[in-house]
């Protein structure tokens, strides 16, 4: 036992390492936009980017501990045996988030209700970066096309050069691009924790003695009676119960919001260079 520990630790280093490599911070978007003409536009870029930075960083931090998790199970289960610890540092890094993050919070709270809470709050919080990301997106794509719009009045007026139009043209479409894939990066990785949310409201409902499915509709919608569900009803919910459904039906709606804000601003920009076309703007 003592050497198997023992390897754990000294194999922890690696593991950091390996999920450093998996999962690095900051995003994986790179600066296409060269901000010459409307940097009140790129503001609200900057401030998306710096968003999916962060929760980035927050990703790898997660897939360190999976590793590590991972890392002293696979020791222990083989004795010390360096390739063994080193396997379940990978695998852990890979499924340990989802089962770690329920333990965990099982481990802080055993109390049922309370960790519902804590759960909801976990649910809550993403769902609120999720829609302070899609504002930060509307307001760019806002502020683009107002530029846009501006942009073709002088260019049909003859207030605008084509050579002008086209280098305002493509810091505006470069604005927009931008900004769409750094939304669709943070709706991938926000997809990821759902995954360790749906995890641990599993658990809840089966300890409940109910399936999700059963679970969802009675917190969601708690009436006196337990008709149409199955023979094994879900117990009367508490308001940690209502909140925790309430919070996982809210987080799924706003992933969804986030790829729909994306395809919109992504069908946008294509329309936007037809239309550019037709005006003799090519870029």
């Amino acid at each position: 036992m003592k050497t198997a520990i023992r390897a754990a630790g000294k194999v922890l280093g690696a593991s950091f390492t390996l999920a450093s490599c998996v999962a690095p911070g900051g995003t994986t978007v790179p600066q296409i936009t060269r901000v010459a003409n409307y940097p009140q536009c790129y503001q609200s870029v900057a401030v998306l980017r710096y968003q999916d930075e962060q929760f980035e960083q927050a990703m790898a931090a997660s897939a360190v501990a999976g590793a590590a998790t991972g890392a002293v199970a696979g020791a222990l289960a083989s004795r010390g045996d360096w390739r063994a610890t080193l396997i379940g540092a990978a695998v852990g890094g890979i499924i340990a988030a989802n089962m770690t993050y329920a333990a965990a919070r099982r481990q802080q709270q055993p109390d049922n209700e309370l960790r519902r809470g804590l759960i909801a709050a976990d649910m809550y919080h993403d769902s609120s970066e999720l829609q302070r990301a899609v504002v930060a997106a509307r307001l760019a794509d806002y502020c683009y096309g107002a530029a846009y719009n501006q942009l073709v009045a002088g260019l049909r007026s003859g207030a605008l050069s084509k050579a002008e139009a086209i280098q305002r043209f493509t810091e505006i479409d470069q604005g927009e691009r931008e900004a769409a894939a750094i939304l669709a990066e943070y709706g991938k990785k926000t997809a990821a924790n759902v995954q360790q949310y749906e995890f641990a409201f599993n658990q809840e409902a089966q300890r409940l003695n109910a399936t999700s499915r059963q679970f969802l509709a009675e917190a969601v919608a708690p009436s006196p009676g337990y008709g149409g569900l199955a023979s094994r009803p879900v117990q009367r919910v508490s308001q940690n119960t209502y909140q925790l459904a309430q919070s996982a039906n809210k987080l799924n709606q706003q992933v969804s919001e986030v790829y729909e804000e994306q395809s919109s601003m992504e069908r946008m920009v294509n329309q936007r260079r037809n239309n550019m076309r037709t005006l003799g703007v090519e870029i």
